[in-house]
């Protein structure tokens, strides 16, 4: 009587059933993978493919340069006025991302979607040691994210507007300010923001 007759990929049973099969047996399996290659469809055959490294991108933009905040192209230093920031050479790696700007003045900044976590921190120059200028992210429609502030003395720069945002298309982003009390006109401001204001968005997920 006989017993196994069943083949796989031209391979017989032992006589306790078992088959081992390995990758090159099988008829639509053409290649041969290495050590750390993955076996990828790609529509049409099975191949070889090396694994990509995807490297979060990422926008900076700050220097500490001496460019006074009068010389900017910011329509003033009022409540819902956006603040713009000095960069000669921002960093941009994150793709289909845009950095508006006129005289290395940064205006806004454009994100796809994604999840990116934003950071801004602005430093305009105040008049009286009781003044304050507060600041949030705007998506063009809402305020988002934690509130960042300003004082009079250098040493009150530094509170952070952050925010987490998701867009699901194309959405451009601005720091408006939400306070301002005694706030230096802006034809006086001078270069106490382009030394210590900065932008840093962090692509979290595409």
């Amino acid at each position: 009587m006989s017993h196994n007759k069943v083949k796989v990929a031209g391979k017989s049973p032992s006589q306790t059933g078992d088959i081992t099969v390995n990758l090159g047996d099988l008829n639509d399996i053409t290649v041969s993978p290495i050590n750390g290659q993955y076996l990828t469809y790609n529509g049409t055959n099975w191949e070889s493919s090396i694994p990509q490294t995807v490297l979060p991108g990422i926008i900076f933009a700050a220097e500490g340069a001496t460019q006074n905040y009068s010389g900017s192209g910011a329509s003033g230093v009022a409540v819902a006025d956006d603040i713009e920031f000095y960069a000669s050479s921002p960093t941009n790696t994150i793709t289909n991302a845009s950095i508006t700007s006129s005289s290395n003045w940064i205006s806004s900044i454009t994100l796809p979607a994604g999840t990116f976590r934003m950071v801004a921190v602005a430093g305009l120059e105040l008049t009286a040691s009781s003044g304050l200028v507060e600041y949030r992210w705007h998506d063009g429609t809402n305020l988002i994210g934690a509130i960042g502030n300003a004082g009079y003395t250098n040493d009150r720069v530094g509170n952070p507007a952050v925010a987490i945002v998701s867009p699901t298309s194309s959405t451009t982003y601005t720091v408006r300010i939400t306070t301002a009390t005694s706030v230096t006109a802006l034809a006086s401001q001078t270069a106490r923001h382009a030394e210590r204001g900065y932008l840093i968005i962090e692509e979290v997920e595409r």
